[in-house]
């Protein structure tokens, strides 16, 4: 197993594993990795750590990819005023802690059946702060976005499993058109 430099990481991924490893049902199961992000999000040397990790748009910091239950951990680091498009991860569950800074999350029901390709009509669901320390779980094929509202966010996800293998939808609210070509970031593996 990897060795971690920092002491609440290494705690982290510990326990991750024990709750990977109890097989709950889902809903439970996700609100659990919240919990469990959300005391990572709560430490001070964590946050320190992510002061090293460069903001560039379109990577995500490859933390842990788990090789027994096949989770994945990355690192959002989000430049000042960053809007994300709008998308979703596909089939997979997402936990989504901020770490540093205050984003917004914007979420969207999607409002067609979504039998034309290439096309969607969404609506605005909710849109609420994010400041440090707040954590959402992220259900598979829901359309968000999430902004940076400061000059730097840090964010830390909590994947079903790694991304890149898989389409992903983007969505463009102006046009109502689609496309599912996006197979995620690019992800960099950095130790924590």
């Amino acid at each position: 197993m990897t060795e971690y430099t920092v002491p609440a990481f290494k705690t982290f991924i510990d326990d991750l594993r024990d709750h990977f490893a109890k097989e709950l049902p889902e809903t439970e199961h996700w609100e659990g990795v919240r919990g469990i992000l959300k005391t990572l999000c709560a430490d001070e040397q964590m946050r320190e750590k992510s002061k090293e990790w460069p903001a560039k748009r379109g990577v995500e910091l490859q933390l842990h990819h788990d090789p027994d239950h096949d989770f994945f951990v990355g690192g959002l680091i989000r430049q000042p005023k960053h809007q994300a498009n709008v998308h979703d991860h596909a089939h997979t569950w997402t936990v989504y802690g901020v770490l540093e800074g205050d984003e917004r999350t914007h979420v969207y029901k999607r409002l067609d059946d979504g039998s034309t390709p290439g096309k969607a009509t969404l609506e605005l669901l909710a849109q609420s702060e994010a400041p440090t320390g707040h954590v959402d779980i992220v259900p598979p094929w829901v359309p968000h976005s999430e902004w940076g509202m400061g000059e730097r966010s840090v964010a830390i996800t909590v994947r079903s499993q790694r991304p890149g293998g898989y389409s992903q939808n983007r969505f463009n609210l102006e046009t109502g058109e689609t496309n599912n070509s996006h197979r995620g970031l690019e992800l960099i593996p950095t130790p924590v």
